[in-house]
């Protein structure tokens, strides 16, 4: 494999954003029991709903992030200096009024909240300074968005991935530090705003030293900012439809059924949320690399991306689903209790499935980015938001937190058909049938053996939380190995992980 090659740099980018993946994950594993046992399932309940309250503000920007990441990446690729210096400092200018605004913002909800919860004002009254905190926390993040942009458009993945991994850790041992002295949640989001400012400084200080076209400086360059809202803005929309589509179950259920049943709605849909985590460290070059061969009209280049890409996504999403559904039980008693084995096995079973779907629609939004399909993108993304919000109000009050997983679920059925569409309006990839059918049954078979197994035995040496994780990891092992062991792996797939496997370990053998 050239190291110059285009599924080298894919590789080596994912390589990098399998790290940044997994040590997180890794630390949760372990921090999070510690956290709901020491916080209460009614405080971790909040601290899930503020945060939620925080990924919403991500919507501030109107498309802004995107948009700098696009058009930097063609500037990058132009050479084009002065172009990447005039995007950056306008994107700083409205970046920070986007900063400000959110802070603003998170003091309007502070003063209205108590209206409200009405009667409930007296209990939960004391959680309202933790809106105007996690305000302070999103100007801080903003701050640096330009620069997380360019990182992203330059695919410098293992400075952010490293970066990443340093400011997780930091944030989570400082998370478990503070609820094991017992300190408040006031306390708590306080040290993530001082650890998110220290990121914001060093992803700046990082991303000039590797462009220094990047100066931390404001302008205002009407041209660039109606450029980029003229594309950002359909994103924006689409990011409305999909932060409904993840978040609106997370906002509502407390005031259906109160915080505590958050917490045992939230928690399983976080392990389960692995599933397109995973796929996300496959396809996070998806979208600069289709919007690069688009530009290049390479037509057969971004038709072999997207089969192949999209096969082995679902190969490691299929090996991920199938585990977890089989040991969901296991999962939730040994790493978090009896207590959340019994209220939370069917939803974490549920929120797998939707997941497992995630997994597949969220690579297929970066391609169709890098595409430039946006409004079909977005009238998708809203149909399903809308078909979630309708099954919320109708499920959740009858079923509670089932009634919402299902109303996820259930709200992806259109998934289906804009990956039909796309293949046969942008890609001309018609009379796939046979082709579908054949990974159909060779995903299927694969995941009733390796179902019946988990369940069968591999369940049954599960005793603590180390056996779990050791079975886990052997249980999406096994998958890997029946499946190209009963030959279902595509040929040139399998030679290509080999190589860059190979690569990669000569890398590591050279630098000791």
């Amino acid at each position: 494999m050239e190291r110059s090659s285009l599924t080298f740099k894919t590789f080596k980018n994912t390589t990098y954003n399998i790290v940044g993946y997994i040590w997180p994950m890794i630390l949760t594993i372990f921090i999070t029991p510690i956290v709901i046992i020491s916080l209460g399932v009614k405080d971790y309940g909040i601290y899930i709903f503020i945060y939620t309250i925080l990924s919403f503000f991500g919507l501030l920007d109107l498309g802004l992030g995107t948009a700098v990441s696009k058009y930097m990446s063609n500037y990058y690729g132009k050479k084009d200096d002065r172009a990447m210096t005039t995007l950056t400092n306008t994107a700083n200018t409205m970046f920070m009024i986007i900063g400000l605004v959110g802070i603003m913002l998170s003091l309007l909800i502070a003063l209205i909240g108590p209206r409200l919860l009405q009667d409930n004002a007296p209990n939960y009254s004391q959680y309202l300074p933790l809106v105007i905190i996690a305000g302070l926390i999103f100007f801080v993040n903003t701050v640096d968005r330009s620069y997380t942009a360019i990182l992203f458009a330059i695919q410098r993945f293992d400075i952010s991935n490293i970066i990443g991994i340093v400011s997780n850790t930091a944030s989570t041992i400082a998370l478990l530090i503070t609820v094991l002295l017992k300190c408040s949640l006031v306390y708590i989001f306080l040290i993530q705003l001082l650890i998110s400012s220290i990121v914001s400084i060093v992803t700046i200080l990082y991303t000039i030293k590797v462009m220094p076209q990047a100066t931390f400086a404001f302008t205002w360059n009407k041209a660039e900012i109606l450029k980029c809202y003229r594309f950002g803005i359909v994103t924006f929309i689409n990011s409305i439809a999909n932060n409904a589509l993840s978040y609106l179950d997370r906002m509502i259920i407390p005031f259906f059924v109160g915080p505590s049943s958050l917490t045992y709605y939230s928690v399983p849909g976080n392990i389960a949320s692995k599933i397109p985590g995973a796929a996300g460290t496959l396809s996070g070059t998806l979208f600069p690399t289709t919007s690069q061969l688009d530009g290049a009209n390479e037509t057969t280049r971004i038709e072999t991306l997207y089969i192949r890409s999209f096969r082995l996504i679902i190969i490691i999403s299929s090996a991920l689903a199938v585990s977890i559904i089989a040991l969901a039980y296991q999962i939730l008693q040994f790493w978090l209790g009896i207590d959340f084995a019994k209220n939370s096995v069917n939803v974490l079973i549920v929120l797998t499935i939707t997941n497992f779907i995630l997994a597949m629609f969220g690579p297929l939004s970066g391609f169709l980015l890098g595409l430039g399909k946006i409004k079909f993108l977005t009238t998708m993304s809203i149909l399903m938001s809308v078909f979630n919000a309708v099954l919320l109000l109708i499920l959740l009050p009858l079923y509670g937190i089932m009634g919402a997983a299902w109303a996820y679920l259930l709200s992806l059925i259109p998934v289906a058909y804009m990956f039909y569409y796309t293949e046969v309006k942008y890609l001309a990839l018609l009379h796939r049938k046979l082709y579908y059918t054949k990974l159909t049954f060779s995903i299927l078979s694969i995941s009733i053996i390796v179902w019946l197994i988990d369940t069968l035995i591999l369940s049954m040496l599960i005793v603590n939380l180390a056996t779990l994780v050791l079975i886990g990891l052997t249980s999406i092992l096994m998958f890997i190995i029946l499946y190209k062991s009963f030959g279902f792996f595509d040929k040139n797939d399998w030679q290509d992980i080999e190589r860059f496997g190979a690569a990669m370990i000569n890398k590591i053998r050279s630098r000791q």
